[in-house]
């Protein structure tokens, strides 16, 4: 179970970048969950080896772990994500007295692939119109179809395969598994609940919307004095064009007048989940709104439109406008690049970093890649990076390839700078304002 846990948690990524790719190239409603099954079927093929009432939950709360811990976007909601996929798949097989037929793992997976829809409903940015249900409802069909053949089809066949050659046993009948396993999804049914209920409770955003940061007006949005018009766009929601109505996030920014050199906007959640908006985009893009969901106690604020999904922020607490410092990377034939971290999110994981005012979690991007990236054709024989007060000199055969070296993007309160330091946390240098290639 902890093995398939790890390997369901960490491919999970993976699988979201695919899922998202053949959503662009494809371009039909729903075309994203057509890998929903593939999330779901480490759980499942774990319920075939066991056999077990509570192999499905225990895999799902394991590799949602997993998932969390590594820095999923969806933040702490993956976590009851993955904890009803477990339970679905437990349901799914305690139906059905031959759990080796093809039909429990056909119902299992089918189940616990579409309840993610329905899950990530709770806390989803809702459009304004009808269109909506008709979305979730598309999309919870592909997503079952997609279990029925990866979690469903696949695992059985795997299952099959195994046990053939002698690998898996198949697992023995126990008397009392059929109410063991009723009590255990009653419990983990009502737990779950609880859990969604504190979850959309908790991490509400509140009335209103802090704008802070590198600006010479701050403000809380709403705001009397600034009488803004809601607008309404149409555009792709979960593979379907709808309809939203808010208010533009570029008029929010710029009536925070900020200041010169302030380029990125930090959109934070009250959960703590944190992206960043370039000014670029947030000019460029007319799709980008502040939704509000709900009235009175019961409001919240919804960032919509963005061209990452990532940065689709629910529950949005804070807007902070950043000037960043930058970091040039200046080529051995005297090409001068800018470091953009937003081009490097695939790349990016996340570690505890020990900065000198304290120890922070930050997201990096191996150094190599962006070396080589910048200068792919010419030979490279070393690296300088400079920082106000030191510079180090690294040979390119200590760099390439090399995933532990990597450069950390931090953000203070007002601007971003960079750190080299490696995955372990340690930190080799900070600010770096410069990397030279010779």
């Amino acid at each position: 179970m902890a093995v398939l846990a790890a390997l369901g948690g960490v491919t999970s990524t993976y699988i979201n970048t695919v899922s998202d790719a053949v959503h662009a190239i494809l371009g039909f409603p729903g075309a994203s969950q057509w890998a929903a099954g593939l999330h779901v079927i480490w759980i499942v093929l774990a319920m075939g080896i066991t056999g077990k009432p509570g192999t499905g939950i225990i895999t799902g709360i394991l590799k949602g772990g997993v998932e969390l811990m590594s820095g999923n976007s969806h933040g702490v909601i993956i976590l009851l994500v993955d904890v009803v996929a477990g339970l679905c798949v437990d349901f799914g097989f305690l139906l059905f007295r031959n759990k080796q037929s093809l039909l429990p793992y056909i119902i299992a997976g089918g189940l616990a692939s579409g309840s993610n829809v329905l899950v990530f409903q709770i806390f989803a940015t809702l459009p304004q119109n009808i269109v909506a249900a008709g979305a979730i409802f598309i999309l919870f069909i592909i997503a079952v179809a997609s279990g029925v053949i990866f979690a469903g089809i696949i695992p059985k066949l795997l299952i099959n395969s195994l046990t053939k050659a002698g690998i898996v046993k198949t697992p023995k009948k126990i008397i009392g598994h059929q109410k063991i396993g009723l009590v255990v999804i009653l419990a983990v049914a009502i737990l779950s609940g609880l859990l969604a209920i504190f979850l959309r409770t908790n991490f509400a955003s509140g009335e209103t919307i802090q704008i802070t940061g590198a600006i010479t007006n701050a403000y809380v949005f709403p705001n009397e004095e600034f009488d803004l018009e809601a607008v309404t766009r149409e555009m792709e929601y979960r593979g379907l064009l709808t309809e939203f109505r808010g208010y533009p996030i570029i008029d929010v920014i710029e009536y925070a007048q900020p200041v010169e050199g302030a380029d990125t906007v930090l959109l934070e959640a009250s959960d703590g989940y944190a992206f960043l908006l370039s000014f670029e985009e947030i000019r460029e893009n007319q799709n980008i709104l502040i939704v509000q969901q709900g009235k009175g106690e019961n409001t919240s604020f919804d960032i919509v439109g963005p061209e990452s999904s990532k940065a689709w922020v629910r529950n949005t607490a804070k807007l902070t406008v950043i000037a960043s410092e930058g970091l040039e990377i200046i080529t051995s034939v005297g090409e001068e690049v800018t470091f953009n971290p937003d081009e490097w999110v695939v790349d990016m994981d996340s570690t505890q970093v020990a900065l000198p005012e304290g120890s922070k979690k930050l997201q990096g991007v191996p150094l190599w890649k962006v070396i080589a990236s910048v200068q792919p054709d010419q030979p490279i024989s070393e690296v300088v990076l400079s920082s106000p007060e030191e510079t180090m000199k690294m040979t390119w055969l200590e760099i390439n390839n090399n995933d532990d070296l990597r450069i950390f993007t931090v953000i203070g309160q007002e601007d971003i700078s960079f750190a080299l330091a490696k995955m372990s946390g340690e930190v080799l240098l900070f600010p770096i304002r410069e990397i030279g290639i010779q």
